[in-house]
């Protein structure tokens, strides 16, 4: 077996994180009398995803972009609220989702039969934490490394790193990072010296990407990581 301890990511790896955003969002909308339109969430979607690229480049914290995508969001929209009590709604709404990524379950089970699995996840910490309190993929994983607990986000190397700690580990050779991210997932990996797979779940993958491997499935990606 090539590998000793797979390193995964949990939003679009694992989780059905657009499925579960999309019930989380309209339920935050309707909770504070904002049109749940195609076009509002679609502005939250850029927003939001302005924020979090803002994090990976260490240009805020997650206890800033809570707020700050919000606050972006009602100045470009005109909408009224309560900016913080917005930031504290969706989270707690999006910690109630466990939609899964087919396979996910049949994976972890399999994989973990073989060598533990540490989820590193760039995530909010409570909405990561309430998800896996009672998540059927806990049973199969070793442990849950949280940028906003370590101090770093993907793709900065120290959260694979923990990783690796906590499973033992120092030769980076031992360990594979799975991930649907190139700029956090796959960069991480490689700034830490670890093997990596882009998870691509179904789709194509962008020509001349520094992954190590791609896998369209998680059976793909099994197959990879067992050595299959």
């Amino acid at each position: 077996m090539a590998y000793s301890v797979l390193l995964a990511d949990a939003d679009g790896t694992l989780f059905d994180f657009a499925a579960g955003e999309k019930v989380a969002i309209s339920t935050t909308f309707a909770a504070f009398h904002i049109p749940d339109t195609e076009e509002n969430v679609s502005l939250y979607h850029r927003v939001n995803d302005a924020q979090w690229k803002k994090l990976e480049r260490g240009e805020t914290t997650q206890e800033k972009l809570r707020v700050d995508r919000f606050r972006d969001f009602l100045a470009l929209t005109g909408y009224t609220a309560d900016v913080h009590q917005l930031a504290a709604f969706f989270p707690a709404e999006l910690g109630k989702q466990r939609i899964l990524i087919d396979g996910a379950e049949t994976f972890c089970r399999e994989v973990s039969r073989h060598m533990p699995i540490y989820l590193v996840t760039n995530g909010i910490s409570s909405v990561q934490r309430s998800r896996f309190t009672d998540c059927v993929l806990t049973p199969y994983l070793s442990g849950l490394i949280i940028s906003e607990e370590i101090g770093y986000a993907k793709p900065h190397p120290a959260m694979l790193h923990a990783a690796m700690s906590a499973a033992g580990i120092s030769d980076p050779r031992q360990a594979v990072m799975l991930g649907d991210s190139i700029t956090a997932d796959i960069a991480a990996a490689n700034n830490a010296g670890v093997d990596s797979i882009l998870f691509t779940n179904g789709k194509t993958a962008p020509e001349g990407h520094p992954a190590t491997y791609t896998a369209t499935t998680l059976e793909d990606a099994k197959a990879i990581i067992l050595g299959a």
